[in-house]
């Protein structure tokens, strides 16, 4: 048991002139035991011991990453580029050919990844891994290995990813043999049309092992355009069939881009039906999908990191904080509340205010999971990305120091 003192939270907004808003915020004192908030104090109690001073750091929800692969990549190794190359396939193919050679150096490469990002803030991920006729199930084994040895500073779900085609990895019985894990709790997917060749055959055999083995649906959708769109009716089709709402996740969705209107607005709404949500980078290269739009249908809405510095792109920071900052810059999210809001769509919908601008975070009996940051407001982070952070996981201090 510890207690935290002189922490900021923001308790309200105020209206200090005309559509001028300000976030109200007012210092504290936790009571932390056993990984739960206890409480929420205005000093701490005369005679207590194991106090923290966290000098005025501002406490917000711990980040969570909804979509990273930590196999496969430069990151922690030697620079690399990217290749130039034109479609998906083809960088499948690149990636045959290197990914057996990759093995020895992944527990590494992955680690360095995984202290980026939670160093960053984030204390959950959704782990996407490979699992594929040319190292089957070896990069599965070694990603287990690793994210147990740091189970003391993060929670994770590991999804098995057939990135070479569900339906070529299936026929080898890859799959199935993973989902027998119960360290494994989602089956992944990629493009039905363009990689496997059989919208249907592809969708029901990774709906079929969903329900066999009871394990949640991650589909990766790069698709574009009409063909991008009925993938995403059928993947809802599906979810409603099999009763999965709330259990289905489509990651990049770059149709979603493509449409506007009545037929955006229509989808949406099928979205917000079967409880799918949608994963996004906020591409800058291509039309990112409508956050506010789908947010305003409610829809489940995530900005992640995805790939960091691999065969795929040289890019990504591993700050969710950063991705948040740059969803809010492309959909003009610049006042107070639409900036804290932005907070959310890196922390699985958590934000101190809720809508109305009244505190719905911390409370007594959430759990311990808190980012420090040195900043005035969730929209001073937001906005400008401030970078001196302290991470705190069940209670316990994982990352950063108070300055």
């Amino acid at each position: 048991m510890s207690w935290i003192k002189n922490v900021l939270i923001e308790y309200g907004r105020e209206e200090i002139a005309k559509n001028t808003v300000v976030t109200k915020t007012k210092p504290v004192a936790l009571l932390i035991k056993d990984g739960i908030i206890k409480e929420i104090a205005e000093s701490v109690p005369e005679a207590s011991k194991d106090i923290v001073d966290a000098k005025g750091y501002l406490a917000l929800p711990a980040l969570a990453d909804n979509h990273i692969h930590l196999d496969k990549g430069h990151y922690g190794g030697k620079w690399h580029a990217v290749v130039p190359m034109d479609t998906v396939a083809e960088r499948i193919k690149e990636e045959q050919g290197f990914l057996r050679d990759f093995l020895a150096d992944t527990p590494e490469k992955a680690q360095a990844l995984i202290d980026l990002i939670t160093g960053n803030g984030a204390v959950f991920l959704r782990v996407h891994v490979n699992v594929d006729p040319t190292i089957e199930l070896e990069n599965l084994s070694i990603i287990k290995e690793i994210l147990e040895k740091n189970k003391h500073k993060l929670d994770y779900e590991i999804a098995v990813f057939p990135q070479h085609g569900t339906l070529k990895t299936e026929e080898k019985g890859l799959l199935s043999k993973a989902l027998e894990d119960d360290n494994v709790k989602i089956i992944g997917g990629l493009d039905p049309a363009t990689i496997d060749g059989d919208i249907e055959k592809s969708l029901k055999t990774t709906f079929d092992l969903a329900a066999e083995y009871k394990k949640e649906v991650d589909i990766h959708l790069h698709d574009r355009g009409s063909l991008g769109i009925y993938e995403i009716n059928r993947i809802l089709d599906y979810t409603l069939k099999y009763n999965l709402q709330g259990k289905v996740q489509i990651s990049h969705g770059f149709a979603l881009a493509d449409i506007c209107g009545e037929e955006l607005e229509r989808i949406a709404e099928r979205l917000k039906e079967a409880n799918v949500a949608i994963n996004t980078t906020v591409p800058i290269d291509i039309q990112a999908l409508s956050i506010p739009v789908l947010k305003r249908h409610g829809v489940n809405v995530h900005v992640v990191n995805d790939n960091i510095n691999d065969h795929w792109s040289p890019f990504g920071t591993g700050d969710l904080i950063q991705r948040a900052s740059r969803a809010a810059e492309v959909f003009s999210m610049t006042d107070e509340a639409a900036l804290s809001n932005a907070l959310g769509l890196v922390t699985n919908g958590i934000t101190p205010l809720d809508e109305e601008g009244n505190l719905s975070w911390p409370k007594v009996d959430d759990k311990a999971n808190i980012l420090f940051v040195k900043a005035e407001s969730s929209a001073h982070l937001i906005g400008r990305v401030c970078p001196e952070r302290v991470v705190l996981f069940r209670g316990n201090f994982v990352s950063g120091n108070f300055k």
